[in-house]
C-alpha cells in the first residue's frame, strides 16, 4: 500500500483559506471605513465653514469627530471580523479539518474513515464524494485481497496437478518400457514353449498306460506350459494392439451365453448368480471375444474373491453422460471388498492380491485396455466388508459412427 504519511500536513491558521479571506476582508472594511471617514470629516467641514464657524472652532470639532470616527471604525472592523470569524469557522474551516483529518487516516490505510458532513453545499458534496471514494477503495482492497488469496490457492492447486502429471508421466515411461520388455519376453518365450508342449504330448502318447505317475507328471508339465502360454498371450495383447472384428452385439444375450459358459464350472458351483437386465437396449458395436473376455475376467475375479462361494448380481441400463447414449454393465459381489489402499492400484498390470500361482495380475490391465480401446470406460466402488462393483460403460455406435471415429484418430495420429 503507498504511504502518504508526511505528504499531508496540517495547514497553520494564517495560510488557511478562512485566515486569508477574514484578513482580506478585515483590511477590505479597514480601507473602506477610514475613506468613508475622511470623506465625511470633510464634508462635514466644509458645511461648517459655509455655516459662519471660525477655523478654530471647526477644527476643534473636526479634530473630536475623527477620534469618534476611527473609534467607530475600529469597533466596527473588530464586531464584523469577529462574527466572519465564527461564521467561516463553521462554514469553512471546521469542515476542511474534518476533511483533512479524513484524508489523513485513510493516508495511513484507515479505509473505514467516514466524514459526517450534513450540509447541502458544496463542502457537504465534496465529503458525500469522499466518503464514496472510500467505500471504493475499501471494497476494490478487499477484491484485490480476496483475488491474491484465489491466486495463491490456484498456484498451490497447479502446482499440486503439475506434480500429479509429472508422477503420471514418470509412470506411464515405465509401463510403456515394461510393455516393450513384456513384448520381447513373450516372443522369446514363445516358441521354446511350444516345444515343450509338443514334445510333452508326444512323450505322453509314447509312455505305456500303465505307467500312470508318468502320465501325470507328463500332464502336470502340458497344463504348466499351457499357463506360461496364457501368461504370454495376455501380455502380447496388454502390450501392443491388436485388430477388432466389430460387429453390433446384444450385451444382454452375450451376457447370458457368459454366465451359461461358467456356471457348470466347479468354481461356480456354490455362487449364486441373479441378472437383471433391461429389455430394449440398443445394440453395442464392439469386438464380442473381447467384450466376453472382459465378462470373463469379471466373473472369474468376483468368484476368487468370495474363495467360490457367494452372490454375484449383474445388471445393465442405458446410461447418458455428457449428453452421449452408453450402456452400462455392473458386475456386483458378496467378496470382502478392496481395501482402499489398493483401489488406484488394480488396473495395473501385474498387481494382484492373490496367493502366487493364482493371478498373474493381467486380468483387470487387460479389461481395462479393451474397454478404453472401445471408447468406454470402466470404473470400481467398493468397500471392507461391503463387496465390490464393477462398471462397464460402453457407448451406443453404429458401424458408420465407429468407421468415422478410427478415421478421425487414425489422422489426428
Amino acid at each position: 500500500m503507498i504511504k502518504y504519511e508526511g505528504m499531508i500536513k496540517i495547514v497553520k491558521p494564517r495560510h488557511s483559506l478562512a485566515g486569508k479571506l477574514i484578513l482580506s476582508v478585515s483590511a477590505a472594511m479597514t480601507f473602506g471605513s477610514l475613506v468613508f471617514g475622511l470623506l465625511f470629516i470633510h464634508f462635514e467641514q466644509r458645511v461648517l465653514l459655509k455655516a459662519g464657524f471660525s477655523a478654530v472652532e471647526v477644527d476643534r470639532v473636526m479634530h473630536s469627530d475623527m477620534v469618534a470616527t476611527v473609534v467607530a471604525c475600529a469597533l466596527f472592523v473588530l464586531i464584523i471580523s469577529g462574527m466572519l470569524c465564527i461564521i467561516l469557522y463553521k462554514l469553512v474551516s471546521k469542515p476542511v479539518a474534518e476533511l483533512e483529518a479524513g484524508m489523513i487516516r485513510i493516508a495511513k490505510g484507515d479505509l473505514d474513515q467516514q466524514i459526517n458532513i450534513d450540509s447541502k453545499d458544496e463542502i457537504g458534496l465534496l465529503a458525500k464524494i469522499f466518503n464514496s471514494m472510500t467505500s471504493d477503495l475499501k471494497r476494490y482492497r478487499q477484491d484485490m485481497e480476496n483475488w491474491t488469496n484465489t491466486l495463491e490457492d490456484e498456484v498451490k492447486k497447479k502446482a499440486q496437478e503439475v506434480i500429479k502429471t509429472q508422477d503420471e508421466l514418470i509412470n506411464t515411461e515405465k509401463l510403456a518400457s515394461l510393455g516393450r520388455m513384456a513384448a520381447g519376453i513373450a516372443h522369446e518365450l514363445n516358441s521354446p514353449l511350444t516345444g515343450v508342449v509338443t514334445f510333452a504330448h508326444l512323450l505322453k502318447s509314447r509312455t505305456p498306460e500303465n505307467e500312470a505317475q508318468a502320465h501325470e507328471d507328463l500332464q502336470v508339465i502340458i497344463e504348466q506350459a499351457d499357463r506360461c502360454s496364457k501368461i504370454i498371450k495376455g501380455l502380447l495383447g496388454f502390450s501392443r494392439r491388436t485388430g477388432f472384428e466389430m460387429a453390433e452385439i446384444n450385451l444382454n444375450a452375450l451376457l447370458e451365453a457368459t454366465v451359461a459358459m461358467v456356471s457348470h464350472q466347479a468354481r461356480f458351483y456354490n455362487i449364486n448368480f441373479t441378472l437383471d437386465f433391461t429389455t430394449g437396449l440398443p445394440a453395442v458395436l464392439a469386438d464380442p471375444n473381447q467384450i466376453q473376455q472382459v465378462f470373463l475376467n469379471m466373473l472369474l475375479n468376483a468368484s476368487d474373491a468370495m474363495s467360490e462361494k457367494g452372490a454375484i448380481n449383474i445388471t445393465t441400463r442405458p446410461l447418458c453422460l455428457d449428453g452421449k447414449d452408453m450402456i452400462e454393465t455392473e458386475f456386483s459381489d458378496t467378496g470382502p471388498g478392496i481395501p482402499e489402499a489398493n483401489i488406484g492400484k488394480i488396473f495395473e498390470p501385474f498387481f494382484t492380491t492373490k496367493p502366487v500361482g493364482k493371478g498373474t495380475g493381467l486380468g483387470l490391465s487387460v479389461s481395462y485396455g479393451i474397454i478404453k480401446k472401445h471408447g468406454g470406460d470402466i470404473l470400481v466402488k467398493s468397500g471392507p466388508g461391503k463387496g465390490a462393483s464393477f462398471f462397464i460403460r460402453l457407448p451406443v455406435q453404429r458401424k458408420g459412427e465407429w468407421i468415422n471415429a478410427k478415421s478421425a484418430e487414425h489422422i489426428g495420429h
